[in-house]
């Protein structure tokens, strides 16, 4: 592996430290992006540099503020930083039956889900298209090809980003960037606390690996999608979800 640089959003979230972590361990210089947890990206650099590792960098922005994202490609670009690889895993969830969601509950997650996922890609691809070399990881769901009760707002905004990666990966590949998509299945995450034991049970007992998904597992289809010899693979959509589907 050359020497490689990788931006995660949300790196300071549950899947976004594993992800960071590995990253890391596999000698990438890593970005680790927060928006209001700034205190948790700060822990797990500290943490890493503990170990040994000294090659990440935290940067902070608010993915759908065009000032905040905009200081942030000044920042890198003053670092001397070019990204080769992007891992858009920022998001959010904010669950309730349709008839009882808000407007508002509705149109934030679209925002930060959706929108906030293509104004940072759209911000990195000239430089991708200027060294013809990138690739482009996105964090979907099961949720976006299954459906599930009382998630229309963040099942619509995977299914979005699945056909964000069809479209990116067809309009960049002349440029030599790559770009997949990784659809983990249920994971203990904070972002799944409401999730009940009973209901955990009666997943696991129909996942043919017998366990939930944990983050390490959605790195490593990371890991597999950002290395160089994977340069032919595109357009993809891995699942993450020990074999449900």
């Amino acid at each position: 592996m050359k020497n490689r640089t990788v931006l995660v959003t949300g790196g300071s979230g549950g899947i976004g430290q594993e992800i960071v972590r590995r990253f890391v361990e596999e000698g990438y210089f890593t970005i680790i992006h927060y928006n209001s947890h700034k205190g948790r990206a700060e822990t797990l650099q500290k943490e890493l540099q503990t170990e040994g590792f000294d090659n990440t960098l935290i940067v902070g922005a608010n993915l759908t503020n065009t000032k905040e994202l905009d200081g942030l490609l000044d920042t890198l670009k003053d670092k001397g930083l070019t990204v080769d690889i992007l891992v858009n895993n920022a998001g959010v969830k904010d669950d309730a039956l349709v008839d009882e969601m808000s407007d508002e509950q509705f149109k934030a997650v679209i925002d930060i889900n959706i929108t906030g996922t293509f104004m940072i890609t759209k911000r990195f691809i000239p430089m991708m298209k200027e060294q013809q070399y990138g690739r482009i990881i996105n964090i979907s769901s099961g949720l976006a090809q299954h459906g599930g009760i009382g998630k229309i707002n963040y099942g619509a905004s995977k299914a979005a980003i699945e056909n964000m990666t069809k479209n990116l990966a067809k309009e960049l590949g002349p440029d030599g960037i790559t770009v997949n998509t990784v659809a983990p299945g249920l994971i203990e995450t904070e972002m799944t606390e409401d999730v009940t034991d009973k209901q955990k049970e009666e997943y696991i007992n129909r996942v043919p690996i017998r366990r939930l998904v944990e983050a390490k597992d959605v790195a490593h289809a990371c890991l597999f999608f950002a290395d160089e010899k994977s340069s032919a693979i595109s357009n993809q959509v891995i699942g993450v979800n020990g074999g449900l589907r």
